[in-house]
Formats: structure tokens, C-alpha cells, sequence
């Protein structure tokens, strides 16, 4: 029973594999995924290329049909033929300026992220300078908004009076930004 449920497992984790691919980058085989993940950037296209090497050799009875069927409509069942082109095979100096290209421009995405990082912190210091630093908690600490009494403003100081003037005065004012830091 122990083998029947073994030969079971190893039937389907075999039967479960993933066929083997190969990245193809314009004419060639991409040497390894940055090559690939480049080519990627530049083209926005990528090809993979499934590995098999069984040969197909079984008669497509819907093909036959088709052709023997005298009628007007056809179909065809093939693989592009573009893919079935040779690739060329790089020498190995052609894989190594490849490989010299990719770590020059890996260098270079380095450098132009480090100068924009830097802009940044500039900004940022352009923007708070210690001089408004200084303005600013001394405007937040001394609280010196002055107290308006709504009865000297108002003709008749009742409560229907307030809340009429409290109310056009909030109609009139903007909604507060509540994204702004104090």
C-alpha cells in the first residue's frame, strides 16, 4: 500500500514541473536576469522560449479534418515562426561587455539617486529655516489672538442675533486644511 501511495507522489510532483524556459532578449539568449530585467526596461517586451525536447510527432486530427474538408474555412493550429528562428550564441567577450554594460549602468542609476536624494534634503532645509523656526514657536506660545466681543458688532445682542452672525460668518470662511502641520 506504502508503494502505490509512493509511485502516486512521484507521478505527480514529476508530472507537476515547470517546463524549462529561456529569457530571450532581441537576437539572444539574455546571460542572466539583469541583462533580462534591462532589455525589459528598454523594449518594454520580453520573449521566454519553452525548452522541450519532445518532438511532437502526433497528427492533428482537427488540422487533417480541416484540410481534407473541402469547405471555405480554415484554421491553423501553429506555433509563430518567428520564435522557431536560430538565436545567435554570444562569445564569451560579447557576455563579458554585456555584463561590464549592465554594472556601468547599475553604477549610474546609483549616482543619479543619490544627487536627487541630496536635492531633496536641500529643499527641505531651504524650505524650514532655523530664522522661521523661531518665528513660528514664539507665535504659537504667546497666543496673541485678540478677543472680539460679537455684542459691541452686533445692533441687538440676543442669542437669535449671535447665532445668525456666528453663522454667516462660518458660511463666509473657507473649511480648514487639516493636512497643514503646525
Amino acid at each position: 500500500m506504502k508503494y502505490i501511495i509512493l509511485f502516486i507522489l512521484i507521478l505527480f510532483v514529476t508530472n507537476c514541473s515547470k517546463p524549462k524556459t529561456v529569457l530571450i532578449c532581441g537576437d539572444h539568449i539574455c546571460i542572466n536576469k539583469a541583462e533580462a530585467k534591462q532589455y525589459f526596461e528598454d523594449n518594454l517586451t520580453l520573449e521566454v522560449k519553452v525548452i522541450d525536447n519532445k518532438v511532437d510527432r502526433e497528427v492533428d486530427l482537427v488540422e487533417l479534418n480541416l484540410k481534407n474538408n473541402n469547405g471555405k474555412k480554415e484554421i491553423s493550429i501553429l506555433p509563430k515562426s518567428k520564435t522557431n528562428e536560430n538565436l545567435k550564441t554570444l562569445s564569451n567577450d560579447q557576455i563579458d561587455k554585456i555584463k561590464k554594460r549592465l554594472k556601468n549602468k547599475k553604477k549610474q542609476k546609483r549616482v543619479v539617486k543619490k544627487i536627487v536624494e541630496t536635492e531633496k534634503k536641500i529643499e527641505k532645509e531651504n524650505k524650514v529655516n532655523p530664522i522661521n523656526k523661531e518665528i513660528i514657536k514664539n507665535d504659537v506660545n504667546k497666543k496673541n489672538k485678540e478677543v472680539v466681543d460679537v455684542c459691541t458688532i452686533i445692533e441687538k445682542c440676543s442669542i437669535e442675533e449671535i447665532s445668525k452672525y456666528l453663522l454667516e460668518q462660518g458660511r463666509k470662511k473657507d473649511f480648514p486644511d487639516i493636512t497643514e502641520r503646525q
